[in-house]
């Protein structure tokens, strides 16, 4: 049995519709009508009257470390389930489990039991650490921060296509190297708890960087270099088209200034 939704708002790529009305069978969209012909549809189809409200496509979150007391790094199907109910009741149906700046055995671990997890919310991972900067650490632990080195990349690679995206910092020791690498094996780079400059950024870009992680948060702006005021992450990230800023929009980590200036810059 499927479902047709009616009398909504439906959000799409390119505008928002009214009048028109969503089939779905077995949890897939199958068709989109023009509500006067719905009559069309068989009465097998269960109707739901959206009154007016908004229907959107579920929500695709790059970035989870948790929720409701559970974390990625328990690397348990519990902790996972737990997670994922959480994140669906706000409409979140996609999602990367995402690591923390932790010895690498421990990391290890996390990747593995997603990697062998059996929840669709689940497409993958998202490994934030440890190769991020000191001085940008934020909340990471400090102490498992390191750098990049080949073998820690292999291990990593292991884990095949389960790893969606890394953030590093693109000016430690290895990272230009580690960029190139990943995304080699078509892994989405991202610049984060990253202290980097103007030139520095525009290598990693070059290299396969595609977007920076939690804008304007662990990330360097503007500062002096002898007597130049020079870009930093931040900068480079507004000014280069390519590049795509994930932004936490929660009220508390950026003020809605700063988030209005995101949105003009790439919205």
């Amino acid at each position: 049995m499927g479902e047709v939704f009616t009398n909504g708002r439906v959000i799409l790529p390119d505008n928002i519709r009214d009048n028109v009305d969503v089939v779905v069978e077995d949890g897939r969209i199958v068709a989109l009508l023009a509500s006067e012909d719905a009559a069309v549809v068989d009465r097998r189809y269960r109707a739901i009257d959206l009154r007016g409200n908004y229907l959107a496509p579920g929500f695709i979150d790059l970035h989870v470390h948790g929720a409701v007391g559970r974390d990625t790094m328990e690397a348990s199907a519990e902790a996972f389930r737990a997670i994922c109910d959480y994140h669906a009741s706000g409409g979140t149906t996609s999602l990367l489990l995402t690591t923390a700046t932790a010895p690498l055995d421990h990391i290890c671990a996390a990747l593995g039991a997603i990697r062998a997890g059996k929840i669709p919310q689940i497409v993958g991972a998202h490994v934030e650490g440890p190769f991020i900067s000191r001085e940008k650490a934020g909340a990471q632990n400090v102490s498992f921060i390191c750098q990049p080195t080949p073998d820690t990349v292999a291990r990593f690679l292991g884990y095949g296509n389960m790893i969606k995206r890394i953030t590093l910092a693109p000016e430690i020791g290895g990272a230009l190297d580690a960029i190139k690498k990943f995304a080699a094996s078509r892994v989405s780079l991202s610049g984060g708890h990253s202290d980097a400059w103007d030139d520095e950024a525009r290598l990693a870009f070059e290299r396969g960087m595609r977007s920076v992680t939690h804008t304007f948060n662990c990330m360097s702006s503007a500062r002096r270099r002898g007597v130049q005021r020079v870009a930093g992450l931040l900068e480079f990230a507004l000014s280069e088209p390519a590049i795509s800023c994930e932004l936490i929009a929660d009220g508390h980590h950026v003020s809605a200034t700063l988030m209005k200036m995101l949105y003009r810059a790439k919205g």
